[in-house]
């Protein structure tokens, strides 16, 4: 993971990770605890995602002008960026050292076994690839943003209300992909987002999910 030297240094490690690179970043404090925490998790995921994501940590004692443009107020702070048609956007933030979440970004972002894991251009066919992103083990949410930054209403409510539950899930934001957003919809036959998989079955969006919280049974659908 490397050290943010100065507001100079945090630029071009934000233009290199334009080159095709996710990239993550903690904002820290000497003094802070929960802090050491995060390090000690981020030193074994860079590892594991070298050559496809960076790992950066900024201290606030010493860089308030980067906290200041970024607007981090706290520490621990991870903000996690992506790049998209040359264009980088900071989609997922958590405050505090929840290994869980750090995690669930970590992969719903930037894929899994350190972003070697399986791509859409691993298949000929769209219907294949939503195949497999539909029948993944545990619970999936097709989600319009992320869980932190959603894009509309329902996802921030659906992931609050799962995360709320004790759910461990990954998300995929289909605004990522337009095809896969619109696809996806006649593959489900579920006509708008999110949609909530579980173990490749479809439980519904919002709306069912909310009505089986009512009932008490959305854990056992969960299979919590």
């Amino acid at each position: 993971m490397q050290q943010v030297s100065s507001t100079a240094d945090y630029t071009e490690l934000k233009k290199k990770a334009c080159e095709g690179l996710g990239f993550i970043v903690h904002f820290s404090a000497s003094w802070c605890e929960p802090c050491k925490v995060v390090n000690e998790f981020f030193e074994n995921e860079a590892a594991t995602y070298k050559g496809k994501v960076l790992f950066a940590e900024v201290n606030c004692e010493v860089h308030e002008e980067i906290c200041e443009l970024e607007g981090i107020t706290s520490v621990p702070f991870i903000a996690f960026f992506r790049t998209a048609d040359g264009q980088q956007e900071r989609v997922a933030d958590v405050v505090g050292a929840k290994l869980d979440l750090l995690t669930m970004n970590t992969i719903s972002l930037y894929g899994e076994n350190g972003g070697k894991g399986v791509q859409r251009s691993d298949f000929a066919e769209l219907d294949d690839y939503l195949k497999y992103l539909t029948t993944r083990k545990g619970i999936v949410a097709f989600i319009t943003g992320t869980p932190s930054r959603p894009r509309c209403g329902f996802t921030g409510k659906l992931c609050e209300m799962l995360l709320e539950e004790g759910a461990q899930f990954v998300f995929y934001d289909v605004m990522v992909d337009n095809e896969v957003c619109e696809r996806l919809k006649v593959y489900s036959k579920w006509p708008t987002y999110p949609q909530v998989y579980v173990d490749g079955e479809l439980i519904g969006g919002w709306d069912v999910c909310r009505e089986l919280k009512e009932e008490g049974e959305l854990k056992a659908s969960l299979k919590l």
